[in-house]
């Protein structure tokens, strides 16, 4: 189970859209919704197939990633306070006070070089 897991992935997102369709189905939505919707489920499905069989014959998937940069606990930190910067501009300066602690927090790790392994 743990060498197919990403189709599984795959194929559980397919499944969630199709969940989903179903319920659009309910409320009675249109047909050209069906046709979009359900090609999107298709294509999903159609790409867990592919991800399923290159995972076959594909060599085996690591359990373990070793990160080369000592600093890269830092970028998700980073990524959510630069997120949360950007959110500002929209719907307010409030932001900044989740942002700044955030960008401090990855500037600590970046210079401290701590890799997500020592936390």
């Amino acid at each position: 189970m743990r060498r197919h897991l990403s189709a599984v992935v795959v194929a559980g997102w397919g499944a969630l859209n199709g969940l989903l369709l179903t319920v659009l189905g309910i409320y009675g939505e249109s047909s050209l919704v069906f046709w979009l919707w359900g090609g999107t489920v298709a294509l999903l499905e159609l790409a867990a197939v592919f991800v399923l069989l290159s995972s076959r014959f594909g060599p085996d998937q690591h359990v373990r990633y070793r990160l080369p940069d000592r600093g890269a606990a830092a970028a998700l930190p980073a990524a959510l306070g630069c997120a949360l910067v950007a959110l500002a501009f929209v719907y307010g300066l409030w932001l900044l006070a989740l942002a700044v602690p955030l960008l401090a927090l990855a500037a600590a790790r970046a210079v401290r070089g701590v890799s997500a392994w020592e936390e």
